[in-house]
């Protein structure tokens, strides 16, 4: 018999934090309702698109982690997927960053890498998310790197579409919501994957798991769950496949939520 009577599964950035107004850290009133929700008997999962490395510890015992857009997965100490991209396909995304003027970070779940490149876009993307500089160190050898995703920033309009063009066929690329940058990774491959291999692996019913999310990364995620939670502050492509739209972060969006659906 399975311990969990299901799963709440709750996105990062704009989710359970909002760098928009500062606000790095859940509200104690956050805290207080995932603490609720564990005691009532739910899984509580992450399902983000930061690696592992730099999610900070914010005071929540998460059951399972789906991170890099879905391309980790883990329960406990047990890793359920864990998908990189190749060398080769590396290599010459490397070279179109460089030759556009774009700068490029690599992620994997102990450490990520930056390009020395542009790098000033780089330190403006982290200080504004609040993110330690910690798991982040130079470029190594293109052998030596390991990448379930990247993340990467662009000075124009005209180099984006271009990556569109060169790539997009092999990766999707999504954009962040207030900066010149964004995710790359592999084709097919979203929280919502990652999520599906969790929920099976608990033995879970679909009815019974739910999603909070704000971004256009959460789409799949949000329309693969049995009750989808968006938050105040969202992307308009969620606006169609919310079954609820909650208040924003700040004025206590997940409580609500979870309230709304009597979880808590």
């Amino acid at each position: 018999m399975n311990k969990y009577k299901g799963a709440v599964f709750f996105d990062f950035d704009g989710t359970l934090v909002d760098e928009r107004v500062k606000l790095y850290d859940p509200t104690p009133e956050t805290l207080k309702s995932v603490k609720q929700l564990h005691e009532n008997g739910y899984m509580v999962g992450l399902a983000t698109g930061r690696s592992k490395c730099y999610v900070p510890e914010i005071n929540i015992d998460f059951d399972c982690y789906v991170t890099s857009n879905g391309a980790y997965a883990a329960v406990g100490d047990k890793i359920i997927t864990d998908k990189v991209i190749s060398i080769k396909d590396l290599k010459n995304l490397f070279a179109f960053f460089e030759d556009n003027r774009m700068g490029y970070i690599t992620e994997s779940q102990e450490q990520c890498h930056y390009s020395t490149s542009c790098y000033e876009q780089f330190e403006e993307m982290i200080e504004k998310f609040n993110i330690s500089m910690t798991c982040f160190s130079p470029m190594p050898e293109i052998e030596k790197v390991k990448a379930n995703k990247m993340m990467f920033t662009y000075y124009d309009p005209e180099s984006l579409e271009k990556l569109h063009s060169e790539f997009g066929d092999k990766f999707y690329i999504t954009m962040h919501r207030h900066d010149p940058s964004g995710d790359l990774g592999i084709k097919g491959v979203s929280k919502a994957e990652g999520i599906k291999q969790v929920i099976s692996e608990f033995g879970l019913d679909i009815s019974d798991t739910y999603a909070f999310g704000d971004g256009e990364n959460d789409y799949e995620m949000l329309t693969s769950v049995g009750h989808s939670i968006v938050m105040g502050h969202h992307a308009p492509i969620l606006n169609n496949i919310a079954e609820y739209i909650t208040d924003t972060v700040i004025n206590e969006g997940v409580t609500k939520g979870l309230k709304k659906f009597g979880l808590i």
